[in-house]
Formats: C-alpha cells, structure tokens, sequence
C-alpha cells in the first residue's frame, strides 16, 4: 500500500502492464490524463503515435525512451514514454518543448541579424589587413584583434546557424569517403594553439587508412567539437587521448581527457542548447553550451551514437560511432 502512495505522488505517469499487454494498474498522474485504463490492452491505453515503437520495446524488454503526442481536451500534449518492463512510463513535456521553441526561435532571429553586419566588418576588417604593413604598428595590432574577434564571433554565428537547420531538419547531407586519420589529424592542427597553450600532451592511436562514408562536414564538426571540449577541461599540463577503431558495424572515435569531469546527475542535460555544467560555470571559462547540441543532432543525422563515460574532478571519456556504410 505504501509503494502506491507513493507512486500516486509522482509527477510521472505510471502503467504497470501485465503478459497479456493489459493494464493492471495506473497512478493517479496517469489516471488524470488517460482517465481509466485499467484492463485495457496498451493500444486502447494509449492512442498516441509511434505505438508500435513503444510495444515492441516493451515487448523486447528493451529501455528506451520515445518522444511523441498526445490530444488532451482538444490540446494537444507533448509525451516523453520510457518502457521499463513490466512498466511504461510517461511525462508532460509539453512546457519543455515551448521553451525549446521559443529558444529556436530566438536563435534563428540572432543568427539572421548578425549574419549581414558581420560579413560587412569582415569584408572591412579584411581591406584594413592586406593594408597593414602600412599601418602604425599599434594600429596594426589593434586591426588584427578586431579579426581575430570577428572570427571567433562568425563561427558562433555558423554553429548557431547549423544547429538551426540540422534541429528544423534543413540540412542536405551528402555521402563522400572520409580517411578518418587525416581527418582527426586535421582536427588536432587546427587547435594546436589552444592545446599548446595549455601545455596539454595529444596522443592518437589509430589503425593505418581508416575510412569511413559519411557526410565529411558533420563528422568533422563532431569531433572537433568532443576535442575541443576535452582541451578546454583538461587541466594545465595534461593528456588528451584519442582512440580510432572500428568493427563490423561501426567506425568508433574515443576521446579521453583527465580533466575537471562532469557530475553523473548532469551527464543527461549535456546536449541540450545552451546548457553548461557546474564545473564548466564554475571554472569561468567561456562558452554558451552549443557544442555538445550540435553533436547530438548531428549524430542523428548520419545515424551514430555518442556515449560519456565521466568522473568528477578526474577526467572524461567521449566515444563517437558512426555507422559503416558499404
């Protein structure tokens, strides 16, 4: 009697489903957006899309979580469902995913605002470049730091905006043969500075000629965004190691870092836009928590998977796997 109470005071919804796929019990969040289901098979339970994923995870005993809707009082309602057997477990999410929105909608009016005035100082800046050995010295400096800035901004401005289209499901992808150890030494060129400046030791170990079909400007922005992140929470004078391998499935990319970690109860929320971690907010170091999003869905796009593996204060490894394609 007790585990009932209890389950009557969550802000979930709680099916509990018996062999035959009928519902034998139901907690009162359920109860107050299904109304009563008690008896009924799952597909007379819950009338909302994507059933058949739902029962055949069930079915297979497999965890999962699905997003999808469901019509209350003419309204329709945003569902998150877990299967974990013998259960099936859903939320409200609907307040969420207005948020989301309202963010997506932000972002995409910053993107269309920026984009024109900074080709514009870009265009400028660039004029003021080629004419600066002409220049005072200290003029000379100051031009250079205006592009230097202008850069970091614009490639802000670029993520945010392929963040956009990969979200609202706008962008093309296209299939090319990538050599994934040039592509990763690529990576690792193009941050030398700031792994440099840290001091940090950059070990790859990888198997010769490893290939991969895949879009090339996704993978490449996938692991150059776990890279960078591991440079930028590893600690002074420490080691960044990258693994390549590959299997009969998958063509696997580790990224080990022994820096400040995350937090297990915040390794769920890391791919949502803009988030940033305690440790990330407490090392003060800059950034709007735009890089792991951008991976997320990039990943959903080529069909891989990411998986993080962190200890607090001790280090983290990311392992990116992208499907092989013949």
């Amino acid at each position: 009697m007790t585990d009932i109470r209890l389950l009557d005071r969550l802000w979930e919804g709680v099916l509990l489903i018996d062999e035959r796929l009928r519902v034998v019990y139901q907690n009162e969040y359920a109860k107050n957006y299904l109304g009563n289901v008690y008896g009924l098979a799952i597909s007379e339970a819950l009338r909302v899309p994507r059933l058949s994923e739902i029962v055949d995870a069930f079915l297979a005993n497999t965890e999962t979580v699905i997003e999808t809707t469901f019509v209350k009082s003419g309204v329709e309602k945003h569902f998150m469902i877990r299967t974990i057997n013998p259960h099936i477990i859903f939320q409200d999410i609907s307040e969420r995913k207005l948020l989301e929105s309202a963010k997506m909608d932000f972002v995409n009016s910053l993107v269309h605002e920026f984009s024109t005035p900074l080709t514009v100082i870009n265009g400028y800046t660039q004029l003021l470049m080629d004419e600066r050995s002409s220049l005072p010295a200290e003029t000379s400096g100051t031009v250079e730091r205006i592009m230097r800035s202008t850069q970091r901004l614009s490639k802000l401005v670029d993520e945010l905006a392929m963040l956009s289209n990969l979200e609202l499901h706008n962008y093309k992808s296209t299939v090319q043969t990538i050599n994934l150890n040039t592509l990763v030494e690529e990576v690792v060129a193009e941050t030398e500075p700031k792994w440099k400046k840290k001091d940090l030791t950059i070990s790859v170990n990888a198997p010769t000629d490893l290939y991969l079909k895949s879009d090339a400007l996704l993978v490449y922005r996938i692991v150059a965004n776990v890279f960078s992140n591991s440079i930028k929470y590893s600690y002074m004078g420490g080691k960044v190691e990258i693994q390549l391998s590959k299997d009969k499935n998958s063509v696997s990319v580790s990224i080990q870092d022994h820096g400040m970690g995350i937090r297990s109860e915040e390794i769920p929320r890391i791919f949502e836009r803009f988030y940033r971690s305690s440790s990330a907010k407490a090392s003060g170091m800059s950034g709007l928590g735009l890089g792991l999003a951008l991976v997320k869905h990039a990943l959903s796009v080529i069909g891989g998977t990411i998986e993080v593996n962190s200890r607090y204060m001790l280090g983290t490894e990311v392992t990116v796997k992208f499907p092989r394609v013949d």
